[in-house]
């Protein structure tokens, strides 16, 4: 199992906001292979290759967190070729660019058309620089990208163009095992993920796209069975790296206890 550290996890976005030290002391002691730094961490990407090469981490992947195209913003495009920079500058071969919903959004199929659009363009520039660019499912309620049928909308039209297969994503809106067996020759990275799952509306519980109510869970400790999931893969995607996109959302617990109880987990699937 090569484990990737997801540094969002321990970031201000899920109400940590620990260093960037602390993120990869925390992937290093848990036995983690690399890191893929989500956003900038409020630092450059200089500092975040100077920091990962200190402790030793490669970069697996850089996710860019931009909001100019949701927004219509008409220099998205420029946030974008700044996060391709990035991802230059960090060594990172993989870019994950993924498809929110626009805020004006007006229907799911035109925000995918828009986002057909976009990712030619910004694959063009991708393949220029050397990195892999990829989409993700994305998972929620409006979310124009998570089944299947709607990544490959984009995927076969774009040759180049790779996915970061969400298991816990696509789960908001169809099997995960089922979509896996139509995106396998994709995929060049993972995250999972674990949820509870309701059949009602309940307090923290989210609605989703199948219908049912979804709750952030610590991984293992949820509804999704993604141990089934991941004997799925075969020799070749289990040398792909895995995003752990979990945390203990009490913070309340130790975070170096959680990490190394989420990578025995993940490590109890081989």
């Amino acid at each position: 199992m090569k484990i990737c550290m997801m540094s969002l996890m321990m970031s201000d976005m899920v109400g940590c906001g620990y260093s960037i030290d602390e993120i990869l002391e925390t992937a290093v002691k848990c036995g983690m292979g690399a890191i893929d730094w989500i956003g900038l961490h409020h630092t450059t990407s200089v500092e975040l290759k100077r920091a990962s090469d200190a402790h030793g981490v490669p970069i697996a992947a850089h996710t860019m967190l931009k909001e100019g195209f949701i927004h219509d913003d008409p220099a998205y495009f420029d946030e974008f070729k700044s996060s391709l920079e990035d991802a230059v500058i960090m060594n990172a071969p993989v870019l994950m660019l993924p498809p929110f919903a626009r805020i004006n959004q007006t229907s799911m199929a035109d925000d995918r058309s828009r986002y057909l659009d976009y990712y030619g363009n910004a694959l063009e520039l991708a393949q220029k620089a050397g990195v892999t660019l990829t989409l993700e499912s994305t998972g929620y309620i409006n979310s124009p990208i998570t089944t299947a049928d709607e990544c490959l909308e984009l995927l076969r039209q774009l040759p180049g163009l790779k996915l970061t297969f969400d298991q816990g994503n696509v789960a908001t809106a169809e099997d995960p095992c089922g979509a896996f067996l139509k995106l396998r020759d994709y995929v060049v990275h993972f995250h999972v993920k674990d949820w509870h799952v309701s059949t009602t509306a309940q307090a923290d519980y989210t609605p989703k796209r199948n219908g049912l109510y979804f709750r952030d869970a610590l991984l293992g400790e949820g509804d999704m069975p993604i141990g089934d999931f991941w004997q799925l893969t075969n020799d070749a995607e289990r040398q792909l790296w895995v995003n752990p996109e979990s945390c203990d959302f009490t913070g309340k617990r130790p975070v170096l206890e959680v990490f190394q109880e989420i990578c025995n987990e993940m490590r109890s699937w081989e």
